[in-house]
């Protein structure tokens, strides 16, 4: 702490009280004298102040104090014999905290300096405590910002695990989007020529989001490849697709869980021939696809079933759809028929259909594009809240 007094003697007593406090006592005849000293020894946090001194008075001198800016709070204790109101006041807005009458008691003074260092004790830690809470936000700052690149890197990764969104097969032309709520996505689809000429597909919407549902979708991306459509090891040209409700049961026999951990999707798997137009889907929990007739109304196919992942032992059924030339069939997540509006109102069934039915004459390539521009505008212009993703292929002939 630092004493400063133009009176030497008072300096001298004031110094043997507070030195009985415990505080260690540094001296100063006037306040230039006083800020010197300050400015040399950062520790200091208390100091007790004559208010008449010559060159300088005890309030400006605590003015002074204040416009140092110093790293930790100083606590300034004013002596003085002055009765005033108005003089406490103005010395409070410059900056004081104590005041003892003049001549003081000391044992009014020791009184003062004990209540004096509970607030420097309490002001210590608070000090200590911001220093924690900044040294944690900055560490969590740096661990955010490391997860977000990771995030980042995981979302690039994840993209290109999908297909091209515009890609020509056969006879078969194909169209998708993906618009993840977040960076990385639990929906996933692929399609891919099979040996026998077909062309197997599949679409998942894993459970949940986040790092957990983008995980699991990408195993399945690696599950559900040619091979898996395929009886024997897919390297044989004559091999014969799977059934496709024999690829998700083998899918929920894998996955059902054997604790309580759970983790389950819902999905379409299917296989088309393109030479006979022929569509063989399992319906997995999954929306309905819709087929858009090259004369006719838009409408929804399946039978619904079950998700995968639940429960052993589940039966699985495929639907079978004969596509005539020019027919259209759309996959989407439940991110399209459930997005909400901002007065809470789901996109629905119903609105899917007359849109595809307004776009019928659009290309392909431009009603994934469709879906998702009608979707953000339903939304009100602002991200969604579950992933959104959109599978389109037609037949020609």
């Amino acid at each position: 702490m630092l004493i400063v007094d133009d009176d030497p003697v008072m300096r001298d007593l004031v110094s043997v009280i507070t030195m009985a406090q415990g505080f260690e006592v540094l001296q100063a005849s006037d306040g230039a004298e006083g800020l010197s000293i300050i400015r040399n020894a950062p520790r200091i946090d208390l100091v007790i102040s004559d208010w008449e001194m010559p060159f300088m008075d005890g309030v400006e001198f605590c003015r002074q104090i204040r416009a140092l800016h110093m790293p930790k709070y100083i606590h300034v204790l004013l002596l003085t014999a002055r009765q005033r109101q108005a003089d406490f006041l103005a010395a409070m807005e410059a900056g004081a905290d104590d005041f003892l009458s003049k001549p003081f008691n000391p044992a009014m003074l020791s009184a003062r300096l004990g209540v004096t260092k509970r607030l420097l004790a309490l002001q210590s830690r608070l000090m200590q405590n911001n220093e924690l809470l900044t040294r944690t936000n900055e560490r969590l700052t740096e661990t955010y910002t490391k997860l977000q690149e990771d995030m980042d890197a995981a979302a690039r990764a994840q993209r290109r695990l999908l297909p091209e969104p515009l890609k020509t097969m056969g006879r078969a032309h194909f169209a998708s989007c993906l618009v993840p709520s977040a960076d990385i996505s639990g929906d996933m689809y692929n399609f891919f020529e099979l040996p026998d000429g077909s062309i197997g597909f599949y679409m998942v919407d894993v459970a949940g989001h986040g790092a957990r549902a983008a995980l699991m979708s990408v195993t399945l991306n690696r599950l559900l490849n040619a091979d898996a459509f395929v009886n024997g090891d897919g390297r044989q040209h004559h091999g014969r697709p799977h059934a496709p409700h024999s690829v998700v049961s083998e899918l929920n026999r894998r996955f059902v869980p054997d604790s309580e951990i759970v983790d389950y999707f819902t999905m379409i798997c299917g296989v088309l021939d393109q030479d006979t137009g022929q569509l063989r889907f399992c319906q997995a929990g999954h929306p309905h696809p819709v087929v858009v007739p090259r004369n006719g109304a838009p409408h929804a196919v399946g039978s619904g079933g079950f998700p995968v992942g639940l429960l052993d032992g589940m039966d699985y059924d495929d639907t079978i759809v004969s596509l005539a030339p020019g027919t259209r069939v759309v996959l989407h997540s439940d991110g399209v028929t459930e997005c909400a509006s901002p007065d809470g109102e789901f996109y629905g069934e119903a609105r899917l259909h007359k849109l595809l039915d307004e776009v019928r004459e659009l290309p392909i390539d431009q009603v994934s594009d469709a879906v998702r521009e009608d979707l953000y505008a339903w939304r009100g212009g602002t991200g969604f809240d579950d992933d959104v993703s959109v599978l389109a292929f037609e037949i020609h002939s």
